[in-house]
């Protein structure tokens, strides 16, 4: 046989070109079964629904990979299976999105409660400033509702009055520490701790050598106890609400009780759905592709007389 490729004669062309014109494609049902298969494409996704997703920022191009990921994994056979194949993708979309709602709800929680640590660093401005100024005047700085400022304040004037019993600087007015400390409606406390202080600055000034420096002595352990103990509640009100604690950020990863029912029954919801289109399509997919098949003829039919034009036969 010659391996030479020949070129069609015009008769041969012509005969080829008449069988294109007659061919309507396939006349069985089977083979216009099969044949309507061959396209059989996952259809693209609604373009409202494309412009959806780029307002928030998405790309529609992402649901197309795993649209098209899912269908090569089910290979849908018709239209039938291939829109439960773009139905699970959609779910697996809105699915997607609950988790990253989830994570943006947690993110904004834990970025709240360190923005309210940070605020309780900073001094009060504004009206707050003068409130606050004007609450010092009558309960003092140990009244106050507990802050940086309220312990850094205490405790600064409980060392200044403690440097003043080492030095004997008693010529300076004791009243304004108290007042700045314990208001003017001092209690038990505040009244016992001013009697010790002032007992000790008069004995300081009438020379009383002996029991003077015993009394500082004493007033001294008195104010550096005062001052440990509000150094203590310093540093757990640090511990609570200004330091990071890696157990308060992980609990901070726990959504509200009702927001977490929330999410739970709606990603319930979309997984019962995915679910439900998994069950539809393999319940589907168990059938025959075509119910008709059985009764048409076998593939092997003769092709009707008339539908090949036969081809001229070739002058040697």
């Amino acid at each position: 046989m010659s391996l030479i490729k020949r070129e069609p004669t015009p008769a041969q062309s012509s005969a080829s070109q008449a069988n294109g014109r007659r061919s309507r494609g396939p006349r069985s049902e089977r083979g216009k079964a099969i044949s309507s298969r061959n396209a059989l494409k996952p259809r693209p996704f609604s373009e409202v629904v494309a412009r959806s997703m780029q307002a928030l920022g998405e790309l529609p191009a992402d649901f197309e990979l795993m649209h098209k990921a899912l269908a090569a994994a089910m290979e849908p056979r018709d239209a039938w299976e291939a829109a439960w194949v773009q139905d699970i993708a959609i779910l697996r979309m809105r699915l997607e999105h609950l988790q990253r709602a989830e994570m943006g709800v947690v993110a904004l929680q834990r970025r709240r409660l360190q923005h309210q640590r940070q605020r309780a660093t900073a001094a009060p401005t504004g009206s707050a400033a003068l409130q606050l100024n004007g609450l010092t005047a009558i309960s003092g700085f140990t009244g106050l509702p507990d802050s940086v400022t309220k312990f850094e304040q205490v405790i600064s004037i409980l060392i200044q009055l403690r440097d003043i019993v080492r030095i004997e600087m008693f010529d300076h007015d004791s009243t304004l520490y108290f007042n700045l400390l314990y208001g003017k409606a001092a209690g038990p406390r505040a009244a016992t701790l001013k009697a010790h202080f002032e007992s000790v600055a008069q004995k300081c000034k009438h020379g009383d050598t002996e029991a003077a420096a015993e009394a500082r002595k004493s007033l001294i352990a008195e104010l550096s106890k005062e001052i440990a103990d509000w150094e203590q509640l310093q540093s757990l009100y640090a511990v609570e609400f200004l330091e990071a604690d890696p157990l308060q950020e992980d609990a901070e990863l726990l959504l509200p009780g009702q927001q977490l029912d929330e999410v739970i029954r709606y990603e319930t919801h979309l997984e019962d759905q995915i679910e439900r289109k998994l069950r539809q399509f393999y319940a589907r997919r168990r059938e025959p592709v075509l119910r008709r098949a059985e009764t048409l003829p076998p593939a092997s039919e003769e092709p009707e007389a008339d539908e090949v034009v036969q081809t001229a036969s070739v002058a040697a």
